[in-house]
């Protein structure tokens, strides 16, 4: 069967898709066996205006590493070293990762003082394994030796005459040493007899940047999530409500569920699902990485589009008794995702772990959701659609389906914009 044409606009002229670009640099064992990988801000364009650009190139990591491209492509399940910012350590809720996918680096320029190790120590009794970066043996860094796991010794600013002397009290109370910035094979024989643990640096491997096209959600709704999620009486189901309501959202939701880095042993395949999966702590911290990141595009005819056939799914879904309302509701939304990221559908929906009903659905029209979104294409297209008639529905009450779809498109976006 011929791929189905899914988006009615051309997508050049709709929801702007955005390039993503995150450099990865491997960490090398004493036997050269790569041991992990530190990830890089490698943004496109500029850092968001009005926000410290170190919490936004932070946030934008975050996102384009563990939503965006996956981290299982970025690390092979090897574990991922991320700069944070103070404002992580100190003001944040808890970052939302698995603790063994990643270590957490506490960068060199951040001060020193009790909010800090106490942010520090949160992490650590969570599970977290934390890094000092560019560890100088200044002694200001004391407080913090107990707290972490590694430390990374910039050695492009230190002698190595005396390294072992140095690094002597650092591998008495068991810290591992990793070197970096390491660029001659005599470094690296020197460091290795030294005692150094892991090693990083051009002599290895220069830092490579992975690409991929995202797509952007729309900012008042991230607004409007991150309120909700801060109000005590937040509820589950207003919250997978709202997030239905953006494309991007609701894209990257499902992403980031059925990703290494959830760690779940099903597919999830409603936004629903996915929020009471993941539990309101967690949309909170994915809503304000979402917000530091400064992202964000306005609705358009593509946006309507997904919003009308979701609305639309599901309502049939509903009324015919076919498959899962909420389900339906993803299909109808997730319909236009070629559109959104100017990707062939076949090519979109490999970027997103999805069951298969659900994929067949939306890349092949089959099954009983593709049932209910060639019904959809074929009223927002306008066309007649022979045979293809759904049990106890006729074509009055179709229209009327779908101009109430319509209708509730409209006024979600009309709420949006407000």
């Amino acid at each position: 069967m011929a791929e189905p044409f899914h988006s009615a606009v051309p997508p050049a002229r709709d929801l702007a898709s955005q390039q993503i670009r995150v450099g990865r640099q491997a960490i090398f064992d004493r036997n050269r066996r790569v041991y992990a990988y530190e990830l890089l801000f490698r943004g496109a364009g500029t850092l968001a205006p009005g926000q410290e650009a170190g919490d936004s190139a932070t946030s934008s990591t975050i996102l384009d590493a563990f939503v965006e491209i996956g981290i299982d492509r970025l690390t092979g399940r090897k574990p991922a070293f991320v700069n944070l910012t103070r404002r992580f350590f100190v003001d944040l809720p808890p970052i939302p990762f698995d603790p063994a996918s990643v270590v957490l680096e506490i960068l060199e320029d951040i001060p020193v003082d009790q909010a800090l190790i106490n942010g520090v120590t949160a992490l650590r009794d969570a599970g977290y394994r934390l890094a000092i970066d560019d560890y100088l043996f200044e002694p200001r860094w004391e407080p913090l030796l107990p707290l972490v796991e590694i430390v990374k010794v910039e050695i492009g600013a230190q002698p190595l005459e005396d390294m072992s002397e140095r690094i002597k009290p650092l591998r008495d109370i068991g810290l591992t040493l990793l070197a970096e910035k390491v660029e001659t094979p005599e470094q690296f024989q020197q460091l290795h007899a030294c005692g150094f643990d892991l090693f990083q640096g051009f002599f290895f491997a220069r830092p490579d940047v992975i690409e991929t096209t995202t797509v952007g959600e729309f900012q008042p709704v991230v607004t409007r999530l991150l309120a909700q999620v801060h109000d005590p009486e937040a509820d589950i189901g207003q919250l997978s409500q709202l997030i239905s309501q953006d494309p991007g959202l609701s894209y990257k939701l499902l992403r980031l569920i059925n990703s290494a880095a959830v760690g779940l042993q099903r597919q999830v395949d409603s936004i629903q699902q996915a929020v009471v999966l993941l539990g309101l702590e967690r949309i909170r911290v994915w809503a304000t990485l979402f917000l530091l990141a400064g992202r964000g595009e306005r609705p358009n005819e593509l946006f309507n589009l997904g919003l009308m056939r979701a609305n639309l799914c599901e309502r049939l879904s509903r009324e015919c008794g076919i498959g899962r309302p909420d389900t339906a509701y993803t299909v109808g939304l997730l319909s236009v995702l070629d559109g959104m990221l100017s990707l062939p559908m076949n090519e979109a929906l490999r970027l997103l772990p999805l069951a298969e009903p659900v994929r067949q659905a939306i890349g092949s029209l089959e099954g009983e959701y593709g049932q209910l979104l060639q019904q959809a294409i074929a009223l927002d297209q306008g066309v007649d659609l022979p045979g293809a008639g759904l049990p106890g529905i006729d074509s009055q009450r179709l229209v009327d389906l779908y101009m109430q779809s319509s209708d509730a498109a409209f006024a979600t976006l009309e709420m949006l914009s407000a």
